[in-house]
């Protein structure tokens, strides 16, 4: 397998959308495209961009402050799993999908789907950093929490056998 075939003259409107017999994606043409739809998805996804950083929380610092031990616990619980999550989504689509796709819209659909999944793990990870003092001690145990990585299991499980095949 290589990143770029220089062989590879496919049409891409004529081209499957996965595991076309010409290979994969290696010119990004978005000039014509045989599936529009994936490009209005990744234009829509594009739409809701932004930096965590952006967004100020310090009220969320002091309502963090305001909420019971239980509360805090279900809070940073969610948080945990989210991050551990985001992280496989993170990397698992193109780590499954694009050895597969055979086009550009869709390669960059799938691109665009993960980075999307590490703005997520950011902005929990941005949440974390304002209400913790030291955020170590939340990202420190999430791999030793059983429920969270069975979550995480159950969705890499399916990541997984696609990329064995």
């Amino acid at each position: 397998m290589t990143v770029f075939n220089a062989e590879n003259k496919q049409d891409h409107m004529k081209a499957k959308a996965f595991l076309d017999p010409s290979g994969g994606v290696t010119l990004q043409r978005y000039n014509t495209l045989k599936y529009k739809q994936f490009d209005k998805l990744v234009d829509k996804q594009l739409g809701f961009f932004w930096r965590p950083e952006e967004v100020d929380i310090i009220r969320d610092a002091n309502d963090f402050k305001l909420l019971t031990e239980h509360e805090r616990h279900i809070f940073t619980s969610n948080l945990k799993r989210q991050i551990l999550l985001d992280s496989v989504q993170g990397r698992a689509p193109t780590e499954a999908f694009a050895p597969l796709v055979s086009l550009p819209e869709i390669e960059a659909w799938v691109q665009t789907w993960t980075f999307s999944e590490t703005i997520h793990s950011r902005s929990y990870t941005h949440i974390i950093r304002n209400v913790y003092a030291n955020p170590s001690e939340v990202f420190d145990d999430i791999m030793d929490i059983k429920e969270i990585l069975d979550c995480a299991d159950d969705i890499s499980k399916n990541y997984d056998e696609l990329i064995d095949l």
